[in-house]
């Protein structure tokens, strides 16, 4: 029941001030007097019958019009989007006012009526648009479900999915998004039917299986695709799913494999795949993990999965030039993701040319003044990690001394200890550990080394443990008259066992002066602070090939 005021000389409801602003043309409605009905604290006043009865010239009180009260419910039902109720109100206070006599009052609720017709019809509009876009969004939301369902394999739900989508009115160019994913369903059946068991087989803990399964879904990719990217997603069977990176990373279509990669370290609930998936990432060339990857560091949900990506992201080709900046404060805080932070932060920096933090080289054009301060700040703060001492801060100290080497805030120096492993020979009464003797600028064939020419120059140095190289210095044969006797292109190779896969630098080593008391003759081969405990230096070319070649003096540099 609505509340009634006594305040003045007609009653209408509280909610129905707006209305009747415009209704004080009502005989008895417009005054300020106080109602003699009431005290002054708002009590009612109790008269003796007799006395209340009318008098001459008193004036009586007038009720409110009949359609007050509607059009007052009609400004609370506007307000509150219920406009069923409203328009219902409308019609009934419309009926009322039609049957009026002429007068002020009428027009006034008149005037309010159309007023409020008005609102209500524009009401009607905006709740026709809000439904028509709701509805869309919807449509959107349903077929954006039905792809997600796809690709992880849930078929009977993606089509449950597309059927609802087509019950909602869509577009036509929805109706074609539908038809379009029916079919690739429809395929995705097909496929599974026919390669059911090479998937199963690709779960297997027997490598001669996997390889087996591997080999006949090489065979069809396009078919064997959709079902490696729904096996990929499973969160119960890390075997399959490791099985199943590998294979998409053999398949070659990286736009494919790299966001499925990256997509098992987005999810927690695939924890146990991390690991597989880092080690794919790590050996994807192609560009496009970086700028998935760097917004990850800002989702994860715990420690370990912060640093699978920040390994990840150490590792691919293409970290994106922000990463320094994003990871300025994992850098300047001790933690378990610190050394997988140096180490992300020394792939983007040596990518994108940033080592001068003074001139912010490289950098996004924008870095405010807080940056600029953690950047100043970053050299002291590597060359404190760089000297910790505790073996479990190790992994940590040796990434920040590779970050504070790159940046020049420390500086590498010849590597001690170093021994010839093997050598393809030495030539007379030459000795291939001549090239570790500290002598360069001599003409005695003894100070150098010596080698045949029936195989291609090689030598291999043993840097007695896993080293970080930074660079290697080589001096040419000095024999006296022998300027040319020295190698020229040469491939320098840094790894763990004596056998070269990929060089790390190649170069043209220059001629010796083939004379003694001469300036300095070496060249230094940079190295992009490779690890390992083997140096291999194999020539490529000759500068004069005689009865032998060799090469004077070899400088590791490093820490």
């Amino acid at each position: 029941m609505p509340l009634y005021s006594m305040t003045s000389r007609c009653w209408f409801p509280v909610t129905a001030w707006a209305v009747l602003g415009l209704l004080t043309a009502l005989p008895g409605c417009g005054g300020d007097d106080p109602d003699p009905g009431t005290k002054s604290s708002g009590d009612p006043v109790t008269t003796d019958p007799v006395s209340s009865q009318s008098s001459p010239g008193v004036t009586q009180e007038t009720p409110p019009a009949p359609w007050v009260e509607l059009l007052a419910s009609v400004v609370d039902h506007l307000d509150h989007a219920r406009l069923d109720e409203a328009e219902k109100q409308v019609a009934a206070a419309e009926a009322l006012l039609s049957k009026a006599g002429d007068g002020d009052g009428k027009v006034a609720g008149l005037k309010e009526l159309e007023s409020l017709k008005s609102q209500l019809s524009s009401a009607r509009e905006a709740e026709v648009k809000r439904l028509a876009q709701e509805k869309t969004e919807q449509r959107a939301r349903r077929l954006t479900e039905a792809k997600e369902l796809q690709e992880s394999g849930k078929l009977d739900e993606a089509t449950a999915a597309l059927d609802g989508v087509l019950s909602m009115g869509p577009t036509s160019e929805q109706r074609e998004t539908v038809r379009e994913l029916k079919a690739s369903i429809e395929a995705h059946r097909s496929a599974r039917r026919r390669l059911g068991s090479w998937m199963k087989m690709l779960a297997s803990t027997q490598r001669s299986e996997v390889r087996a399964a591997q080999n006949q879904l090489r065979r069809d990719p396009d078919t064997a695709i959709p079902l490696l990217l729904e096996a990929v997603r499973s969160s119960d069977k890390p075997r399959l799913v490791k099985n199943t990176l590998e294979m998409l990373r053999r398949l070659r279509r990286p736009e494919l494999a790299v966001p499925a990669m990256v997509g098992v370290l987005s999810r927690v609930e695939q924890e146990a795949s991390w690991p597989d998936a880092v080690r794919e990432l790590s050996q994807v060339r192609e560009s496009g993990a970086g700028p998935l990857l760097l917004p990850l560091l800002g989702t994860a949900k715990s420690s370990a999965q912060k640093a699978a990506v920040l390994t990840s992201l150490a590792a691919v080709p293409d970290p994106p030039t922000e990463t320094l900046l994003v990871l300025l404060a994992t850098l300047h805080q001790d933690g378990p993701e610190l050394e997988s932070a140096l180490r992300a932060a020394f792939t983007a920096m040596s990518r994108h040319g940033q080592d001068d933090l003074v001139a912010l080289r490289g950098l996004p054009s924008e870095v405010d003044e807080t940056t600029v301060e953690m950047l100043a700040k970053l050299p002291g703060r590597l060359s404190e990690v760089a000297l910790r001492k505790d073996k479990e801060q190790a992994g940590a100290a040796r990434a920040a001394k590779k970050l504070a080497v790159l940046i020049g805030t420390i500086e590498p120096a010849p590597l001690e200890g170093i021994k010839v492993a093997s050598s393809v020979g030495v030539y007379e009464k030459s000795s291939h550990s001549a090239v570790l003797d500290g002598k360069w600028d001599a003409e005695d064939p003894m100070t150098g080394w010596q080698h045949p020419l029936d195989k291609p120059g090689t030598i291999i140095l043993d840097l007695g443990s896993e080293k970080t190289v930074t660079a290697v210095r080589v001096w040419n044969y000095n024999g006296g008259g022998q300027r040319d006797r020295g190698w020229k292109d040469v491939d320098v190779f840094v790894a763990n066992s004596r056998t070269d896969l990929t060089p790390e630098i190649s170069g043209t080593i220059p001629r010796a002066p083939g004379a003694s008391d001469q300036p300095d003759f070496s060249i230094v081969l940079p190295v992009d602070q490779v690890t390992g405990r083997y140096v291999i230096l194999k020539a490529k070319s000759l500068w004069a090939p005689s009865s032998f070649a060799g090469l004077a003096e070899i400088q590791v540099i490093g820490y």
